[in-house]
């Protein structure tokens, strides 16, 4: 852990935007790559993706010393999962499918040290490996991020009483999931799956608190969805530059040859 993770959620709280991305292969040159391209933080998505511990130990090296806050999507909102996580090093976690205040609480929980929550005590990494173990249990539980995210319609209405758990530094929200939740799986634009967008972004933006769309988003609706709240833009995956980089040489190429 270092100073980053506290610099990004001070950034939050005076209403910065900051840019990231997904980090999704579980190669460690992708994971530097990313880590030194600049972003403000990176989502690492072992809920979809193979991770192993053993992998995410690793790309948790490419980002020492880098100023590029490492976030780890865990596959559930698990006491286990988090520990481990925040034990190899992460900066922060976020949790999918959190559907109201009691499992916020719960997360919460999980990613802090007593009196404050029940994580259990083991940073082996992330104290530098016992070496920097005093000042790590002094700053961890402020350092710490976490974003619940929500992915029900339903949860819309309780996310006043999410925001409300001391602990909660942002949301999520996850577009595919919520709408499925209604039947309604990637309709992004039908009225009730809006509905229940506009309710989290407005909820959350009258508490000053920001939110992250969950997936990426083209370039020209940014500028949109920041202004209404959701300030943890995430712009691009590791997936999308190598797929829609691959595809556009080569057509690119074929369309320059066959001339």
């Amino acid at each position: 852990m270092s100073k980053r993770s506290l610099e990004l959620k001070n950034r939050l709280r005076e209403g910065a935007t900051a840019l990231g991305a997904w980090l999704t292969i579980t190669d460690p040159v992708v994971a530097e790559i990313m880590a030194g391209a600049g972003f403000d933080y990176v989502l690492i998505d072992t809920e979809h993706a193979p991770w192993s511990l053993e992998s995410l130990q690793t790309t948790m090296l490419a980002f020492r010393g880098m100023p590029t806050v490492p976030i780890v999507r865990v596959p559930w909102n698990d006491q286990v999962h988090v520990k481990q996580v925040l034990d190899l090093g992460a900066d922060g976690v976020l949790a999918p499918m959190v559907r109201g205040a009691a499992e916020a609480r719960a997360l919460v929980a999980s990613a802090k040290y007593p009196p404050d929550g029940i994580r259990g005590f083991g940073p082996r990494r992330a104290s530098d490996y016992g070496r920097d173990i005093d000042a790590y249990v002094a700053s961890a539980n402020a350092e710490t991020i976490v974003i619940p995210q929500i992915e029900d319609v339903g949860t819309a209405e309780a996310v006043e009483e999410i925001l409300a758990v001391p602990g909660v530094d942002a949301l999520c929200i996850g577009p595919n999931d919520l709408s499925g939740s209604a039947g309604l799986l990637r309709q992004h634009d039908h009225p009730v799956v809006r509905g229940a967008i506009d309710k989290i972004l407005s909820t959350a933006s009258a508490h000053g608190v920001a939110v992250c769309t969950g997936v990426t988003l083209p370039l020209e609706q940014q500028h949109d969805w920041i202004a209404r709240g959701a300030r943890l833009a995430l712009l691009t995956s590791d997936t999308e530059l190598l797929a829609g980089g691959a595809s556009g040489v080569l057509a690119a190429a074929r369309a320059a040859l066959e001339r």
